[in-house]
């Protein structure tokens, strides 16, 4: 999915029914088209966001189930279970060109655990979404607080006068996170959900971009053992830390910042002699010794931890593969 930082200013919002879609640029055909046959455009959009995020746990191993309530005056749209954690989702859809910079969340959706509202930019040229928003907690956390500002119906009265919506609440596009694809959006629904290993594994390379290598391509084709038996680090040890986003791996393991993280790695390291952790443990610190060289600068003298951290992952990636781990 291509992704696009999108300005909140350039989103007007429409209110439909289920789904909530967002048009902007009156002047596209295609996007003009969006706005009839509301039923059959809220069911493509809720089938397009479902197949993007089902790609996602297939690649990762990852059984997953999807719900619907029977009546849509519960806060949420849908509701996605993997690996013990349910997830109710209130989908909103913006048509891009617009200018809205906020959206309406039910008050019943924070009585939800794991209720959460996902904020979707839509391409109408491409046919795709183009940014991903998130509000929400970790799984199993309710809502953030969603604020006071009450929302108003759209229409006036007979008098002018717009009522308020006590279960809606105004909240802006400013407290939602930006993410980077349905990847990003599948760790914060989830975490890390019971996947298979290698599955998981294998999902992540490529997330850093550049990471396309001949590396990438030797591991794809052949496994694992393509790391060579002695890697270092300066030799395909860099390449191999770049083939993750070891910052998106580091928010499942750790509330951690990087700094703190590695850290605490080295330390436990010194006091043992020992990298600690799993295969994607011992990766994303390879990932944040990669980072830290490159903008820090490298000391010779930390080339031979480094080198260790590299064949140490070597090992406890071709135990994975060989049903060892």
């Amino acid at each position: 999915m291509a992704t696009e930082r999108v300005s909140p200013q350039r989103e007007t919002f429409v209110a439909v029914s289920h789904l909530h879609l967002v048009s902007g640029n009156r002047q596209s055909t295609v996007a003009r088209g969006l706005t009839h046959r509301s039923s059959q455009r809220e069911k493509v959009f809720e089938h397009l966001f479902l197949s993007q995020l089902g790609l996602e746990f297939i690649a990762r191993g990852v059984s997953h189930e999807v719900l619907h309530g029977e009546v849509d005056d519960h806060g949420y749209d849908l509701a996605v279970e993997a690996g013990g954690t349910l997830r109710h989702v209130q989908l909103k859809v913006t048509i891009l060109g617009g200018a809205r910079t906020d959206v309406g969340i039910h008050t019943r959706l924070a009585d939800k655990p794991s209720g959460c509202v996902i904020w979707l930019l839509f391409d109408p040229v491409a046919r795709d979404f183009q940014s991903i928003r998130w509000f929400g907690g970790k799984p199993g956390d309710r809502l953030p607080d969603l604020g006071s500002k009450v929302g108003r119906h759209t229409r006036g009265n007979s008098a002018g006068v717009k009522a308020s919506r006590p279960a809606i609440r105004i909240v802006p596009a400013s407290r939602f996170e930006q993410l980077d694809d349905f990847a990003h959006l599948a760790d914060r629904l989830f975490g890390m959900v019971p996947a298979g290993p290698l599955a998981f594994l294998y999902s992540r390379m490529g997330d850093e971009p550049g990471s396309t290598s001949s590396l990438l391509a030797d591991i794809l084709t052949r496994g694992f053992s393509a790391i060579p038996e002695g890697v270092t680090f300066d030799g395909d040890g860099v390449e191999l830390a770049g083939l993750i986003n070891g910052y998106r791996t580091l928010e499942l393991l750790s509330d951690d910042q990087p700094d703190t993280f590695l850290d605490r790695q080295r330390a436990a390291h010194a006091a043992s002699g020992h990298w600690q952790g799993d295969a994607v443990t011992l990766w994303t610190t390879l990932f944040l010794e990669m980072r830290a060289d490159r903008f820090a600068g490298g000391d010779e003298n930390d080339a031979p931890h480094r080198d260790h951290l590299c064949r140490q992952l070597r090992e406890a990636l071709l135990a994975l593969e060989n049903g060892n781990a």
